[in-house]
């Protein structure tokens, strides 16, 4: 195998392995090594079918279960598309269409994803493209008075998947329905297998810094947005059929780019449950 970095910040594209093909343990463990490094990788050209892409995702853990009754279920309870495919005028899968706001899966839990991959099926001419950002060159680049407010905090998150949720609103000001799942975690956070601290906010889902008036905490909150999103801590992932990538969600943020909501974009997810934040 062969490890190609792709950004500065987070990133590598890993050649020389069929992923359908079961894994050796010596080679799971480069692979294992390389994503605690990366924390974002890549792999071209896979032909993994349904339960294929399951198997692998389960050499890093617990397999997370899926919230709600998705098409994919049918064949594994932690499968999941994320499409914007429709079967008898009804969507098969989950996040169909355009742009989504940084955000880290799951976060709103108490026991949030560790890992989450997706395998590319089908796309659109352009658009749909996944932008990743590296929460621990934000969290070492933090000014030293910011990371100073920040430090011992905690920060709620709070979401309610479903189709009708904005995916391009900030939760702080679209307060949470009755039935939001919401849950409080460290603003930094310490990785369980690496012991490096990661910025642990996002725009998307992220609602308010525990013990902080409103004002305060939104201003708070906006700052760190700013500086966790900017282009230095980026990687932009253009999708290719047969691509699968897996990142690391305890360190990582992701987003979508918008896409033409008249072309087919479907890709497979499975995830990995975590562990509760630290």
């Amino acid at each position: 195998m062969k490890f190609t970095k792709l950004a500065p910040a987070l990133g590598a594209e890993v050649s020389g392995v069929d992923l359908a093909l079961p894994l050796d343990d010596v080679r799971w463990r480069d692979i294992e090594a390389a994503w605690h490094e990366h924390s974002v990788l890549v792999f071209r050209s896979q032909t993994l079918d349904d339960l294929q892409q399951v198997a692998f995702a389960a050499r890093f853990g617990e397999l997370a279960h899926t919230l709600k009754d998705y098409e994919g279920g049918k064949v594994h309870p932690a499968l999941m598309f994320v499409t914007n495919e429709k079967r008898d005028g009804k969507y098969v899968g989950a996040l169909p269409d355009g742009e989504m706001f940084f955000h880290s899966d799951m976060c709103y839990l108490e026991r949030p994803l560790s890992a989450a991959m997706l395998f590319a099926i089908a796309l659109p001419p352009e658009g749909g493209n996944t932008v990743f950002a590296g929460m621990y060159a934000a969290c070492e680049a933090l000014p030293a008075g910011l990371r100073a407010q920040v430090e011992g905090k905690l920060a709620r998150h709070s979401y309610e998947p479903g189709y009708s949720t904005s995916n391009v609103q900030m939760r702080m000001q679209a307060p949470a329905s009755p039935r939001a799942h919401s849950f409080a975690h460290p603003v930094i956070r310490t990785h369980p297998a690496t012991g490096r601290k990661a910025l642990y906010v996002n725009r998307l889902m992220t609602e308010c810094i525990v013990g902080l008036p409103r004002a305060e905490s939104d201003a708070l909150l906006l700052r760190l947005f700013e500086h966790e999103e900017q282009p230095q801590f980026q990687y932009e992932h253009r999708w290719q059929v047969g691509d699968l990538v897996i990142w690391d969600n305890r360190c990582t943020l992701h987003a979508r780019r918008d896409f033409p909501a008249t072309h087919l974009r479907k890709l497979r997810r499975v995830a990995v449950r975590g562990e509760r934040p630290y």
